[in-house]
Order: C-alpha cells, then structure tokens, then sequence
C-alpha cells in the first residue's frame, strides 16, 4: 500500500512568504522513498495533491491562508498558515464562496439552535410563516423593481390547489361545496382537507415512485417483489412519517421482503440488486441533489469529488451484494429439484417459491471496500483497502468492526446538521407547490450552487427543521402563502433566474392528465371502493416454506400438486387463506398510482411523459402528436363522452336546462364557470341533444384543461 504524505515548506528561491509544495511519497510496498521538490517556476505535475490548507476571502477584498480548526452558523476559529496563529471572525465577514466552503464542510451545529414546534400549527403561527416568507419574496422583487402578479380568481386557485396536492381536477361537487362556504378560514379549511384526505397519499406516492424509481418487477423475475414495497411506501405516507425517519429507515432496512413490516423497505437497494456503485450514487442524488456519478470511473472534472471520495462513500454500501438472505441455498435447491421434474409449471413453481424466500438485506454494511482494478484516481492504487468516509460536515467515527456502515451512512444522511439533506428535500417541495426550485437543477448542486433568493431559502430550511420535517405542515405553509394565490407566469423564461412574481405555468403531469380524466368517469377516484393496490399471496409460501429444507419444500409441493394438477402458478397450490383480490368494476380505469410501475408501453400516462422509472424524476412535459390524437379520438371518446355510466355523461344526462348544463361542464372540466361570450359562443352547438359532449371535448382540448392556471 501506498502512503503519501504532504506538507508546504519555504521555498528560499522563491519570494520570501511565497511556498511551494514537498511531497514526501513513502512507497512501502517497494520499500524505497524518494523526495521531489516543485519550485513554483517547475512545472512538473506528478498527481493532484489535496492540501490540508484553504484560503478565505473577505468582503473587504483579503483572504488568509490556514486551516478552518471549528465553524457554525455565526463564526469561524482559524489558524494562519504562515504564523500559527489563531484567530475568531464572524462568518458575515466571508465572500458568499467561502461561506459555502464553511458551511459544506466545517459547521458543526447548522441547526442545532433552531426550536421544534408541535404540528399542525395553530392559525397564528402558520400565518406568521406564511407572512414571513411572502415578505421575503416582495423584498427581493423589490430590488429587482418588479412587482407580484395580480392575484388569481378563486376558482382557479381551488383548481390549482387539487391539481398539486390531490394530483386531479376537483368535481363539479367539490368545487360547489367549497364556494358555499363561508369566506373566512374556508381556504386553509380545504388545504387541511386534501392534505389528510386519501388524495394526497395517491399523489405523493406518484412523486416517491419517481424520486425512488420505484419499479414492481425490476429485473423480470416470476415474483413481482415490488409490490410489497410499494405497500410500505404507502404506509409511511398514510402516518405521514417525517421525512428524515421514512429516509432512515430506507437507508438502514433489513430483514426480508416478505416478513412485513419495515424489512419491505429493503427493496430500496433491491432495485440496484448487485450495484452499490449506482445504488450509492443514486442515492447522494435523491437525498443530498449531488452528482457523484462521473466521480465513479475518474475524477470528477466540473466538481470537487474524486474517484478515492466516491468509492470510500460506497463503502457505506459494500456488502448489499444481490440483496439475498440465509434461505436463499435452500430455496434455490429445491428450485433446481423442481426444473428436474421436466414438467413446465413444475419449472415455474421452483421459480416463484426461490424469489419468494430469497430476498432480503442481512449485511448491515461492512464499511470497507477494496479499490477494483478500473481505479484511476490520483489518491489510492487498485487493491487498497479504504474505509467508509462522509462527504461533507457532520463528522463522525465509523467503527468498521461493528459492520453497521448503513446505519452510519443513514445517521450522517439524514442528520439536521447535514448540509444538503433538509435544503434538498426543501427545494424539492417548493419546485411542487411553485413549479420552480429556488435551486435549478434541484438535484445537481455544486459547491458555488447558490440560490434564487439565499435568505427564503436559510429560512425555508429552518421551517423544514422546525416542523420536524413533517411534509404535511410544510405544504401547508407554502399553500397558505400570497404567492400561492397569484397568477401564474405565462412567459418562457430561463428558470435559472426565475423570480416569484407567482407560480410557474407548467403542464399537467401524465398522472395528474390521467387521474383526471378518470375522475370525470369515477367521482370517487380516491375512496375505498376505487382502490386497487396492487398485492399478491406469495407472504403466504414465505411464511410456509422459509423454515424447511430443500427437500421438504420439494416434497411438500409435489404432494400439492397431485391434488391441483391444474395449477399453474404455485399460489394456486396453496390452501385457500382469507385473501381476496379487490373486486372492482372497471379496474383499468383507476388512479394513476394503482397501476402498473411503470406503465406499459402505450398507456396515456406514458403518452404524456410519465416517467420508465429508470432514472430519478425523469417524467417530461414534451408534447407530441400521440397525446393529441389521444384527447381527440382516443380515452376522452371511448371512456368518457362515449360510456353512459361515467359519472360525468350521467349528470349532464339529469339536467335538462342547456344554460345550466354549459355552466356544469366547465365547473366539471376547466374548475371555473364560462364567461357571457363563451355561453355565447356556444349556444348553437348546445342545441342538439349532445351538445354538452361537444362542449366538452372542446374543452378537454384546451390548454386550459391541460395546465395548471
């Protein structure tokens, strides 16, 4: 193994106070030293070399050069280089830039002042927050000399509101309940609502199932392991877990897929099964928004990260392997026991029985990896050993020998004082609500990455700490918000320099496209009797089969199948159990998040940029000719303006008034009521029978329909 040490010295041919570097490189493993001098005037460039020292810079235009000895939120104890001495300013005194370095890798304590408040909140405190983060908005628009947009009518902004917390347009009922209300409290009444109504836990789901890349059969095996998963994910949205405590758990699952509980959450690292290199990238992506992937086989060229730090960051994960537990032997005996039997379905049951018991995360991380042979970093050889090693502040000890390095990494993760977790998480929410990140890429930061507006953001992160990251309450103050109740920006404009005169005009997702016109056709989208989540029996050949031997399960099965000759599949096999798969009319046409993840290839979610679930988030709004002929000719004839049963046809059906059947259509399509020239304009197609149909496929052809006003 290779050592190297550093150290500056005075070079005497060089300006007095000027250094340069030595480089004393100890090469054990060949058992010889050797010194290299490099004058400032010699360019002989043998390695990068990273040199304990750093340098500050002043608002007043000086720096020092020195080592940062401890830092928080207000000042900074320093030593100089050049004389040792010590030495304690104020971090105000700091360029923005070496505020960041402070702050990234040096503060020890960035929340530790900032007092949690119990939630929901009551009506003072939430209007106080409100208040304050409006006011932080007008001072920077001020500066630039713009002024905020008009604000938006109510029916827009109720539309708004179910579209970005419930993913789907409100009913015509809805919209009228909510106007009979009496004005006074009526709008945070509603926000409270959605945000506890089965809605919302739909939504926020399509969001996890993008941000996660949440997948039901990732690598096509007979099982499709990821439902178990996806009914954990909706667990912790139901309890609304806080968000460091859901990140935690996923980041330090373990147990096996199909013993319940939180061990399902396991199926975060069985989506990379056998790739903790991209799992861990993954991961510092989703949760941090930084991008460690081109530091995987090189030295990252646009960003500080080497391919030594991203490698001692897999550490953490080094020991996920194929994500498979102590039944994995067995059961993969008894699967080639049961393919020898020559009969197909006996292949396909030896199928189903291995993926049922074999998977699951025993290692808890070993913390140690060893460098592979593609290694070409400057700091480290193929085959040495490293050790697991955070990325930024806080720091921490990792005790190797306990083989706990997961739950070291979802510690350091997810700790408040973590520079990037809570701003991550807190701009990604803000992008949801406004349409806009006051980082942009929200996932690509970078040391000089700097804010739209760096005093909302330090507070929206405090906000998101105070409220002890409960998602809820945090939606909740941003929806309370004037700058929710504005216009919004019709005009393109480069999102990097976006300014908060009111939310971002942006298109319906495919989900939010989809669970709407479905919603057109089921009223009740979003209760009980609509649900369809998605689960299986194979718990059941889990809990039968996990404790025998490769023999016994053979033996068992083939005495089941004598007496059901004609099962096909292994859970046909099983004595009956209390299981009843959900009886539902229609189940195709069912909330988005109910479905198939991903979507098959053609469906009107994928037609409209819904996201493969390859990569993180990424869905698109590109448009194309496929989503046209759709809306004009495809799911809104057929399911919709065709079927007689769809709620909506049957309502139009019972009101025999054509001005009153203009004005429901609107309220069912567009949320709002038509103005005097369109009753206008639309009087001569009202007057045969379906003239309601034809106002409303105009309408869901608008833009109208689909953006979110």
């Amino acid at each position: 193994m290779n050592e190297v040490l550093t150290r500056r010295v005075t070079d005497p041919g060089s300006t007095p106070g000027r250094s340069t570097i030595l480089i004393i490189k100890v090469a054990k493993t060949l058992k010889f030293e050797y010194i290299i001098c490099m004058k400032r005037s010699l360019l002989l460039i043998l390695s990068t070399i990273t040199v304990n020292a750093e340098t500050l810079w002043f608002n007043n235009g000086k720096s020092l050069d020195g080592t940062i000895i401890e830092a928080d939120n207000t000042h900074v104890l320093f030593k100089r280089e050049s004389d040792l001495q010590m030495f304690r300013f104020k971090t105000d005194m700091l360029t923005v830039d070496s505020k960041k370095l402070v702050e990234l890798y040096h503060n020890t304590n960035r929340y530790g002042e900032i007092p949690r408040v119990s939630t929901p909140l009551d009506d003072r405190t939430l209007k106080r927050y409100a208040e304050h983060i409006d006011g932080l908005l007008k001072t920077r628009l001020r500066s630039m000399k713009l002024v905020p947009n008009k604000k938006a009518d109510e029916h827009t902004r109720l539309r708004r509101l179910y579209l970005i917390v419930v993913g789907r347009i409100p009913t015509e009922k809805e919209i009228t309940e909510y106007m009979d209300q009496p004005q006074s409290g009526r709008w945070d009444k509603e926000v409270v609502k959605l945000l506890n109504s089965p809605g919302y836990v739909n939504h926020q789901l399509n969001w996890l199932y993008d941000l996660l890349r949440v997948q039901d059969n990732p690598f096509r095996i007979r099982v499709p392991i990821g439902y178990e998963y996806r009914h954990w994910l909706r667990e912790q949205v139901e309890q609304n877990t806080p968000y460091n405590v859901f990140v935690h758990k996923l980041l330090n699952s373990s147990g096996d897929m199909y013993a319940g509980g939180d061990a399902r959450a396991s199926g975060y690292y069985l989506r990379d099964r056998g790739m903790k290199e991209d799992s861990l990238s993954l991961t510092v992506r989703a949760f941090l928004g930084t991008r460690m992937q081109c530091a995987m086989c090189h030295d990252h060229p646009f960003d500080r990260w080497t391919q030594r730090e991203f490698y001692e960051m897999t550490a953490f994960v080094e020991g996920m392997g194929n994500v498979t537990n102590k039944y994995a032997r067995e059961a993969g005996r008894a699967r080639g026991m049961l393919r020898n039997v020559g009969e197909r379905r006996f292949q396909r049951y030896g199928d189903e029985l291995a993926d049922s018991i074999q998977f699951g995360m025993e290692s808890n991380g070993t913390g140690e990896l060893i460098l592979p042979e593609s290694f070409m970093g400057s700091n480290g050889v193929p085959g040495d050993s490293i050790h697991a090693k955070a990325i930024f502040t806080p720091k921490f000890d990792l005790d190797v020998g306990e083989r706990k390095s997961r739950l070291a990494l979802a510690d350091w993760l997810t700790d408040p004082n973590n520079p990037r977790f809570t701003t991550v998480i807190t701009n990604r929410l803000w992008k949801r609500v406004f349409g806009v990140g006051l980082y942009e890429p929200v996932d690509n930061f970078m040391d000089d990455t700097m804010p739209l507006n760096s005093d909302l953001m330090w507070y929206l992160e405090r906000l998101m700490v105070s409220v002890k990251y409960d998602l809820k309450e945090f939606y909740r103050i941003l929806l309370n918000t004037d700058l929710f109740s504005r216009e919004v920006q019709q005009e393109d404009s480069d999102i990097t320099k976006y300014e908060f005169r009111g939310p971002k005009l942006r298109r319906m997702t495919g989900e939010q496209v989809w669970d709407s016109l479905v919603t057109l056709v089921y009223n009740d989208i979003d209760q009980p009797s609509r649900s369809a989540i998605r689960s299986s029996r194979y718990n059941e050949v889990y809990n039968r089969y996990k404790d025998m031997t490769s023999q016994e399960m053979f033996d068992d099965i083939m005495r089941l199948a004598q007496d059901k000759p004609d099962a096909r599949s292994i859970i046909q096999l099983l004595p009956e159990s209390n299981y009843t798969r959900p009886n539902i009319p229609d189940s195709r046409l069912v909330r988005s998040t109910y479905l198939q993840s991903p979507v098959p290839g053609g469906h009107l979610i994928g037609q409209f940029g819904g996201s493969d679930r390859t990569t993180i988030e990424n869905s698109n709004s590109e448009p194309n000719t496929t989503q046209v002929l759709n809306l004009l000719n495809g799911f809104v004839e057929t399911n919709i303006l065709s079927n007689k049963n769809a709620d909506f046809i049957m309502s139009m059906r019972q009101e025999k008034n054509k001005s009153k059947q203009v004005q429901d259509v609107f309220l069912a399509v567009l949320g709002r009521k038509p103005t005097s020239s369109e009753v206008s304009d639309l009087t001569d197609i009202m007057e045969g029978d379906d003239g309601y149909k034809h106002v409303a496929w105009i309408l869901l052809n608008t833009h109208e329909f689909m953006f979110i006003y």
